[in-house]
């Protein structure tokens, strides 16, 4: 009985004294690097306690609960004391410091804690200390100024834009020339007319950080110029933490409209993916009888369809939001463990009552400016999109080892439903009720695991990441009904018709892209002496494609009088029989030539050196070498091709780069690099394919002969640091461009693009940044570029047989009195982009007031040819609000409230010839107002 009294008394001691007691987390930064510093000491400041810093600079330190001062320390580093530092019973204390190198004349540093948390300031010693040049934005910025996806937040980086809401462009720079990298492994394009990866796809809850690199070094994938993107998704959380967030956004212009036009689509709709409403009724390969065999198949395959051709009225609802996350480190003896789960889900809807669009022309008459009318489109436009992301990931770290495994999976699926009226004024004089029902499917799954490894002055680092994606576009259905005009009941009187030569026609297609990537990469780095690291590694990428594309045509054995309401065609009394050959019938079926396989691979090595070469000039230089193979199966039918396996490409790209990095201060660089960078064509581009967009009505048609673009890379930074958080720089780039590719519109047949190669062409231009904390506790920053960029347009061959040019073309084409350069920009290239935010934090952390503006100069969205113009993006001048206030025990709870587009700015798109405008597209988003309650526990 006694031992059992006494084993409960010290169990019961043991327990109190562990209650008692906290923890103490964080990084131990190398100032010189920017990286973790390895095995620096941290411990409680006249006692023996203390631990030292893992290989990526992490520790733990157990302290009992109160206040104390912490002595970080390391040979050779200036000491810092830092004071004040509270310790709660059973809860975690977060604090990176950052060591600089020791002189004779400084003595250790003594801060308190409060000065040196901030996220934003660890970027800036990243970015200050990084071999590259480069720009990045930390989840902090997300929280304060309140972009909900990756794409709102890269507008807010020196030189970047995005395009469309989801595409990057880094110094203009986009599609081929822009690389997406997560977690610094290659991600899939979700777009199978594009190269580049849709960003809106990452909600910015589960983004750590977003780094830009804009020079080259030979650590990196050489295929970019304009910048590498590189989103980082959290990862080894430093406590344990739950949080749940519930938010609703509300538009006047778009919510709670009783005319919103939809349609019915499957049970998981509202979960992101369909459930098989959509699917195609039967096998892809089934051969669709012909009208004339009088087949009663032909009525089965026609009633197989989906009856649905007509968007209806529903009332739309508000923007929602849930997220919730989990997250924490445990200590297991010699062994730390963390781990960690986000789940965001967003249901949001977009509603155009008078969404605008266009199709002009020059017009013939060369002394007239204005644009000639071929055809206008006017209307309602909603959709519903809905996206969630799921993010697990875990790491376990021992003595100099880490070892780490994530899997992310982000679903987005959008409904989308238009009810228009198109006027044809060049072909049939008539107007056409439209009635566009879609559904994309977009998702990606990736799974990485990795290590990182310390021997003593070798490190290791190796990851390996397999990424599914797939678009998926089931039964889009489109009906064009045209009103004929009739003297048939008297004047005024009308007829319908969905026959081709009056303009009209239904059309269902189904459009499915598959895409696996693999990516090894090891990176290994040795330090031969304190003033020179040599770095070498190796990278093997392996991708894979499948696209299918399924176009089928609705008519009628009389299309000249029908009904005017788009669900009549289908019904069972309307479908084609052989009792019935006036009926609704279906016609078109697989088509080789729109599907196609695709498969390449790069395998890489490197050799570099980061060196001192004295003690404020730092040389980082390498090379770079890759191989890169593409293989091609598909089938050109109009010149009887068929390809299977066909070795597209096959090049060896020796690739080097030099860095320079000149330390006028110890918060002063300035940088020069030089780069040999290259962007190879995609799938699609080195191909026989001749595949028609069902939507744009444009024919693509690949080019075998198509060869990848070198670019030669020169930079220019100088940048100062000059306080914590503070910060300027001004940057000079200039690329040469050999072989440039872009989508070429042929000279006759202007539904015709292909991809060229086209001769001579650059982009210049110059970069600035300030960021600077202002008096009680306001900030403010801004950041401008301006670049230039030329296409030789008398090296871009727009007709084979003529060997016309895009400059002759335009020469042809220009107004009487109508000067043509030689030169235009390159699509994409905005001459300037300006970004601008101020900033209030209350000094205890819980408040937050943002005010943020960006805006980017116009630009070509779409190269015009011959008579047509080119399409001009207008600029949109975006001006954003965001608030929080923390409130609750230790700020557990938080409501957020934000304003988006105050201005009410309009999306336009516009032909543009010598001065005159006409309308491509108009959008008018109106302002939308959030509200956001999150809970921490």
């Amino acid at each position: 009985m006694k031992k059992i009294l006494i084993i409960t008394i010290l169990i019961s001691a043991f327990s109190a004294v562990q209650a008692q007691e906290g923890f103490l987390r964080g990084i131990v930064i190398d100032g010189e690097t920017g990286e973790g510093l390895l095995g620096a000491t941290i411990s409680q400041q006249g006692t023996s306690n203390g631990v030292p810093a893992d290989f990526s600079g992490g520790y733990s330190l157990t302290l009992p609960v109160g206040v104390h001062t912490i002595e970080y320390r390391f040979f050779s580093y200036q000491t810092k004391v830092v004071s004040d530092i509270e310790i709660k019973e059973g809860e975690v204390t977060l604090l990176d410091v950052t060591l600089g190198a020791s002189t004779t004349e400084l003595a250790e540093v003594v801060v308190t804690a409060k000065t040196i948390r901030d996220n934003e300031v660890a970027l800036l010693a990243v970015q200050k200390k990084s071999a590259n040049t480069m720009d990045g934005i930390s989840a902090q910025s997300f929280k304060k100024i309140g972009d909900g996806n990756l794409a709102g937040a890269m507008k807010r980086v020196t030189g970047v834009a995005v395009q469309e809401g989801k595409y990057v462009y880094v110094r203009g720079l986009g599609d081929r020339y822009t690389k997406t990298t997560l977690n610094g492994m290659s991600l899939p394009g979700l777009d199978p007319d594009r190269n580049d990866v849709q960003i809106d796809i990452f909600p910015t809850s589960i983004l750590e950080n977003v780094m830009v690199f804009k020079t080259f070094t030979p650590d990196l994938a050489g295929d970019f110029t304009g910048g590498v993107v590189n989103v980082e998704t959290k990862g080894f959380p430093e406590e344990k933490t739950t949080k749940i967030t519930l938010g609703v956004g509300y538009n006047p212009d778009m919510h709670f409209k009783s005319d919103f036009v939809t349609y019915d689509g499957g049970n998981t709709d509202f979960l992101g993916f369909d459930d098989g409403t959509r699917k195609l009724p039967f096998d892809p390969q089934t051969e669709i009888p012909d009208v004339s065999l009088r087949d009663p198949e032909l009525e089965n395959l026609t009633k197989s369809f989906n009856g649905q051709m007509a968007a209806k009225n529903k009332t739309s609802f508000m923007n929602t939001k849930f997220a919730i996350s989990h997250g924490n480190q445990v200590n297991k003896g010699k062994y730390d463990i963390g781990y960690g789960a986000i789940f965001n889900y967003q249901n949001n809807i977009e509603y155009y009552q008078d969404a605008a669009f266009g199709i002009y022309t020059k017009d013939p008459d060369k002394d007239e400016n204005r644009l000639f009318t071929q055809k206008t489109r006017q209307g309602q436009l909603g959709t519903n999109n809905v996206m969630w992301s799921a993010l697990l990931n875990g790491a376990i770290k021992f003595d100099n080892h880490e070892l780490f495994a994530s899997f992310l999976r982000t679903q987005n699926g959008i409904s989308q439903a238009s009810k228009r009226l198109t006027r044809d004024v060049e072909q049939t004089s008539q107007d056409l009720n439209d009635d566009i029902l879609t559904y994309t499917q977009r998702s990606v799954s990736n799974i990485m695991i990795g290590g990182k490894h310390s021997f003593d002055k070798l490190s290791v680092k190796w990851s390996n990441a397999l990424t599914f994606a797939r678009t998926y576009d089931p039964d889009f259905r489109v009906t064009n009904i045209a009103i004929v005009p009739t003297s048939i009941g008297g004047e005024g009187h009308v007829r319908y018709s969905i026959s081709s030569g009056d303009g009209g026609g239904i059309r269902r297609f189904y459009r499915d892209l598959n895409e696996w990537n693999e990516n090894i990469k090891a990176d290994l780095t040795y330090d031969l002496s304190e003033k020179n690291k040599l770095k070498g590694g190796f990278e093997v990428l392996y991708k894979s494609r499948v696209f299918d594309l399924h176009s089928y045509f609705i008519r009628r054995g009389s299309e000249n009088n029908v009904e005017n309401d788009p669900n009549w065609f289908l019904q069972d009394d309307n479908i084609w029989s052989a009792t019935n050959p006036d009926g609704t019938y279906v016609s078109g079926g697989y088509e080789a030539a729109n599907n196609y396989e695709a498969k390449s691979s790069v395998i890489a090595a490197y050799a570099m050196s980061d060196m001192k070469v004295t003690e404020k000039l730092r040389a980082i230089y390498g090379v770079r070498v890759e191989k890169a193979d593409m293989y091609y199966t598909g089938h050109d039918v109009a010149r009887g091709i068929e390809y299977n396996d066909e070795h597209t490409l096959n090049e060896i790209n020796v690739l080097p780069s030099l860095n320079l990095v000149y330390s006028v201060s110890e918060n002063m660089n300035i940088r020069t690099a030089y780069g040999r960078t290259l962007a190879r064509p995609s799938f699609k581009e080195k191909s026989i394919a001749q595949i028609l967009d069902p939507i744009s009505g444009i024919f693509f048609n690949g080019n075998l002969d198509l060869e990848q673009t070198n670019i030669n890379n020169y930079d220019l930074r100088v940048e100062n640091f000059f306080g914590a958080g503070d910060m300027f720089s001004i940057s000079g780039f200039y690329k040469s461009f050999d072989g440039h590719i872009e989508m070429v519109t042929y000279d006759v047949e202007r539904s015709n693009v292909t991809p060229r190669n086209l001769g001579s062409s650059s982009v210049f231009g110059v970069e600035l940044e300030l960021r600077k904390k202002l008096i009680n506790g306001f900030s403010a920053g801004t950041n401008l570029s301006f670049a230039k960029s030329k296409v030789d347009t008398r090296t871009v061959i727009v007709n084979d047989n003529l060997g016309t040019t895009e400059y002759d073309s335009r020469v042809n084409n220009a107004r009487n009195g109508e000067t043509i350069d030689t030169d235009r920009a390159m699509a994409g290239q905005a001459p300037y982009l300006i970004n601008a935010f101020v900033n209030y934090a209350d000094q205890e952390g819980r408040t937050n007031i943002s005010l943020a503006y960006n805006v980017q100069g116009e630009n070509i969205s779409i190269v015009g040819i011959g008579a047509t113009p080119d399409v001009i993006v207008k600029p949109f001048n975006s001006l954003n609000f965001n608030a929080y206030r923390d409130f609750g025990p230790n700020g557990s709870s938080r409501v957020t409230f934000g304003v988006n587009n105050i201005l009410a700015a309009e999306k336009k798109f516009v032909y543009q010839n010598n001065g005159t405008e006409a309308t491509y597209s108009t959008f008018k988003p109106g302002r939308t107002f959030s509200l956001k309650y999150a809970y921490t526990f």
